[in-house]
């Protein structure tokens, strides 16, 4: 039998949780809170990247100075990456293992270090000619390309993690390399590749903050991705240019849930959460990348400064768009729409945390087909290839 995880205090008799167990929780709390910061840093990476992606007519200061903060986040995500690595204890790694992990956890903290100090230099040295800064920053990057591929190579980790690494990383030194070789040390150009690079390693960065353990996980990160380049590209592509069609708003409604009604098609009416949430999030893309693509993909210039500031309801009571119902119109207000992008993001984030906590409510079927050569007999137990399906609800406990 099993000794019980807690014990009962001398003076009143209350369950005190043993030692262990405390430190259990404080290390999983503090793993959530590095895994979460991670997400965070990924996302905010990749809205910056494609404002640096979208806006590459700036001068050379202010492009210099965006390179710089651009190449700042990327070097917090490597330093954050390594943080994690120092702090993260693997019990059983004993001889070269173990002091392989250590040589790699603090190099990986070096690199980001080393990566920080370049993009300060390259941006604030006031006595670097544009090409030397560039220089700087290319080197910066080839440094994080080679950092993420000694990620790759450590120890207790994923299959899926080290590849994501190892190609994150070969990507990085290739585009430098290739960016170099044809266009020199032009600094457009380089923009360009630094908003790539950072996009990249953004997406990678909120992967490996989610850390998926299921395939179930899989699946539903694949609807998220679905859901933002859906949300980003397709539904832009029709807003930006053609809002003739009658009652377009209620029509732009319909199109954000349209593709998830197939989730309910074969889940049933149990997945209408995922599927509206999934609705809402393509919704949030939409209003939050309307100008961000407009000026990356389809030749707007828009200032993007006021329009996001519109957006998230930082202009008050000025007017940022008209919801065309058909009979009726509504006039938008720059802090109803921002009240509105908040109310979702936040159903949106409860919906899907839920849901990723909770995998086993996502039907992953790899296979489908059922035996049918032969069926047993009465009493006669069915072999491994007949075994009946697992219940879409996944174990006790886990809805």
């Amino acid at each position: 039998m099993s000794a019980p995880s807690e014990r009962r205090s001398g003076w009143f008799g209350q369950r005190v949780p043993r030692a262990g167990h405390g430190a259990e929780e404080r290390a999983r709390l503090k793993s959530d809170l590095g895994r979460l910061a991670q997400v965070l840093l990924g996302l905010f990476s990749v809205g910056f990247a494609v404002y640096v992606l979208s806006t590459p007519n700036l001068s050379v200061t202010g492009l210099l100075i965006l390179l710089g903060e651009a190449m700042g986040l990327i070097s917090a995500q490597t330093l954050l990456s390594g943080g994690r690595l120092v702090a993260e204890k693997i019990p059983g790694l004993r001889g070269p293992a173990r002091a392989w992990r250590t040589v790699q956890s603090w190099s990986v903290l070096a690199i980001g270090l080393v990566v920080f100090g370049l993009a300060v230099f390259a941006v604030l040295e006031p006595g670097l000619a544009v090409t030397v800064s560039v220089f700087v920053l290319a080197l910066a990057l080839v440094v994080q390309g080679f950092g993420q591929v000694l990620q790759a190579g450590g120890v207790a980790i994923p299959t899926w993690r080290r590849g994501s690494l190892l190609a994150t990383g070969v990507i990085t030194v290739a585009l430098v390399v290739g960016s170099i070789a044809f266009q020199g040390f032009a600094l457009p150009g380089f923009a360009i590749l630094v908003g790539l690079i950072l996009f990249l390693s953004g997406i990678e960065t909120v992967v490996a903050g989610l850390h998926p353990t299921d395939p179930r996980q899989w699946v539903l990160l694949k609807l998220i991705l679905f859901s933002a380049f859906y949300g980003l590209i397709l539904i832009n592509w029709i807003d930006l240019f053609g809002k003739q069609v009658p009652a377009y708003g209620l029509w732009l409604i319909l199109t954000y849930m349209a593709p998830f009604g197939v989730l309910m098609v074969f889940e049933g009416w149990r997945a209408w959460p995922l599927a509206v949430s999934l609705g809402l999030l393509v919704s949030l893309f939409n209003d939050v990348g309307y100008f961000f693509i407009g000026n990356l993909l389809f030749g707007f210039h828009e200032n993007l400064g006021p329009w996001i500031a519109g957006q998230l309801g930082f202009r008050g009571t000025e007017l940022v768009t008209i919801f065309e119902g058909g009979r009726f119109t509504i006039d938008v207000t720059s802090w109803m729409m921002g009240v509105s992008i908040y109310a979702r993001a936040i159903v949106v984030g409860l919906i899907l945390y839920y849901w990723w906590r909770h995998p086993g409510g996502i039907v992953a079927r790899t296979d489908t087909t059922l035996p049918v050569a032969s069926a047993p007999g009465p009493g006669t137990a069915p072999t491994a290839s007949e075994s009946p399906p697992t219940s879409a609800a996944g174990s006790p406990g886990e809805r």
